[in-house]
């Protein structure tokens, strides 16, 4: 994780700017300046997770079946089960999609809140996807300075005519199991998570509204085992259990693969 101080009075502050007449910020965080159109990378980030290690995880309306290979994608809602007598710990990927090359510095955030804003308390009107974080709420899992990466861009070729180069950046994170647990006790069992990039310079002199974002992501934490059904757009769906192992081998759970 990257030393730099992240400074969330100055977050907040750009949070008031919003309600400022020179904004002209609609209830949905569009200004008059808003981008609309959608550029993988330049208006918008995707943010994945996957298991890693010693993890159960429940999916709603997902089956095994369709999900092949060591490295698996989970959708943008699942939940995540916690035993404190079985591991003192868990852990997932996250995964960061589609920056773009550049030749300047930048930063990337990976926040989470346990609750989401009715409307966006910044304006980001460069990014398609919105600030949807509660600010009171919110916690820093990690940021990370991203070097300049000035890849020359493809000129056009007889079949491909899309220059554009673009990278993932994978963040394998530990997760506390006693410290989820306090904060389920305490009647908090879910977090909201979103991805941040924006320039170094505007990072340092706090000019926020330049940010790109992800899609906010929600992973509820739950004791024991996954529940039977989990609701997917609207509907009860049945829930397939994915567990990956404490040597990492993904699959559905059996006795022998659940966390240990």
């Amino acid at each position: 994780m990257s030393h730099f101080k992240f400074n969330k009075k100055a977050l907040m502050g750009a949070a008031l700017l919003a309600t400022a007449p020179t904004v002209k910020a609609d209830g949905t965080g569009r200004t008059s300046a808003e981008i609309s159109k959608s550029q993988r990378g330049i208006t918008h980030l995707t943010l994945e997770e996957a298991p890693l290690e010693n993890i159960t995880t429940c999916v709603p309306g997902k089956s095994m079946i369709d999900l092949t290979g060591d490295f698996r994608y989970l959708p943008d809602k699942l939940a995540v089960v916690l035993n404190p007598f079985e591991t003192d710990s868990v852990k997932m990927t996250f995964v960061v999609s589609h920056m773009t090359a550049m030749a300047y510095d930048r930063m990337l955030f990976l926040t989470y809140s346990q609750q989401l804003s009715v409307s966006p308390q910044i304006p980001t009107p460069k990014s398609i996807n919105k600030f949807r974080l509660d600010l009171e709420s919110l916690e820093i899992i990690g940021i990370y300075k991203v070097s300049s990466f000035g890849m020359t861009a493809q000129t056009e070729t007889r079949i491909w005519a899309e220059p554009a180069l673009r990278i993932k950046w994978e963040f394998d994170v530990k997760l506390n199991t006693l410290e989820i647990l306090t904060m389920m006790n305490n009647g908090n069992d879910t977090v909201h998570l979103q991805a941040a990039l924006i320039k170094k310079s505007d990072f340092e002199r706090g000019k926020w509204d330049s940010m790109i974002l992800s899609e906010v992501d929600t992973i509820q934490f739950l004791p024991n085992e996954c529940p039977q059904t989990m609701e997917q757009e609207g509907i009860q769906v049945r829930v397939t259990e994915i567990c990956a192992d404490k040597e990492g081998i993904i699959g559905s759970c059996r006795p022998n693969t659940k966390s240990e």
